[in-house]
């Protein structure tokens, strides 16, 4: 992480700027905010240039996450103008990644702070393409309750071997099929998946993920089968009962996982070989297919952190 200074300093003798502004700006497009909407005029050049340098008229009113959250994975970095030592803390922490510079006025006690500070920082690096499908054995199959489920329906109707990735953590999702097979209960519905509780995150377009309560009618989804992603497809509607559920837990060899989803025959996962298992038939030492992600997320996009789900 990069300390900088507008022009040379006068006050602060044992720390080096890594970058006065006064004789390099190559490569900075500097923006100050002052409400929420000015925010998004800084989203044109993220990807588009090295250094987007931030002045904020009050940091409360503009969440500094989210600027992060938006730079992550892009090639652009975020600067931020700091003028008091209480703000560093927070912006060299900020989602345990923090921001990439601190632009700091010409006095000793923030510099040697912000040095300070940003030494005790760990590294934590994204990869571009941080997933990958893996084999999920199952550990624990238990009642869960009653609670709020959510079925998705498309505009589309989905195959055999097509479904959503959903999961209560979101390192860990489960995929859930299609309720394309024959029951003497009810027809099949090619269009429906039962996408488990709200709480739970469903896999979206570009690698993000939504909580199930956040959906609404227009969004998209990401429909996957046991060979990769299929296509994107737009939601009707969702449909939303209190139902009974089975919580089902277990792990990949790197990530621990977990689902709630309806106590129901018509809810299918999919397994390793592709082949559909009912939640009601599902036991422990049984494997089903995994999408994991080794990132937290913020705002439904993967940022790399130290954050555990349980």
């Amino acid at each position: 992480m990069e300390l900088w200074a507008e022009k040379a300093l006068v006050n602060v003798g044992s720390i080096t700027p890594d970058r006065i502004l006064s004789e390099d700006r190559a490569g900075i497009i500097e923006h100050t905010i002052a409400d929420g909407t000015d925010r998004e005029s800084i989203r044109e050049y993220i990807g588009m240039v090295d250094w987007v340098l931030v002045r904020c008229t009050d940091w409360t009113m503009i969440p500094l996450e989210n600027l992060i959250s938006d730079m992550v994975g892009s090639g652009t970095r975020l600067c931020v103008e700091i003028s008091v030592s209480e703000e560093v803390s927070g912006a060299i922490f900020a989602l345990e990644i923090g921001v990439d510079g601190l632009l700091l006025p010409d006095n000793s006690e923030i510099w040697s702070h912000a040095d300070r500070v940003r030494k005790s920082r760990p590294s934590l690096t994204l990869k571009a393409d941080e997933w990958t499908l893996e084999e999920f054995e199952v550990t624990h199959v238990e009642e869960g309750g009653i609670g709020e489920r959510i079925c998705i329906d498309l505009t589309e109707r989905m195959e055999a071997g097509e479904g959503l990735f959903t999961g209560s953590f979101s390192s860990c999702l489960l995929l859930i099929q299609a309720e394309v097979i024959e029951n003497p209960h009810v027809p099949p519905r090619s269009f429906r998946v039962n996408a488990g509780a709200v709480h739970a995150y469903v896999l979206t377009p570009e690698g993000r993920t939504k909580y199930l309560e956040e959906l609404r009618s227009g969004d998209y989804v990401e429909i996957w089968g046991p060979e990769g992603p299929r296509r994107t497809a737009q939601i009707g509607r969702l449909k939303i009962e209190r139902r009974p559920f089975l919580t089902i837990r277990g792990r990949t060899d790197q990530h621990e996982g977990q689902i709630m989803v309806q106590q129901a025959e018509t809810v299918h996962f999919l397994d390793h070989n592709g082949k559909s298992i009912s939640a009601t038939d599902i036991q422990p030492g049984q494997i089903l297919l995994a999408y994991c992600m080794g990132s937290a997320r913020h705002i439904g996009k993967a940022v790399p952190s130290g954050v555990r789900e349980v």
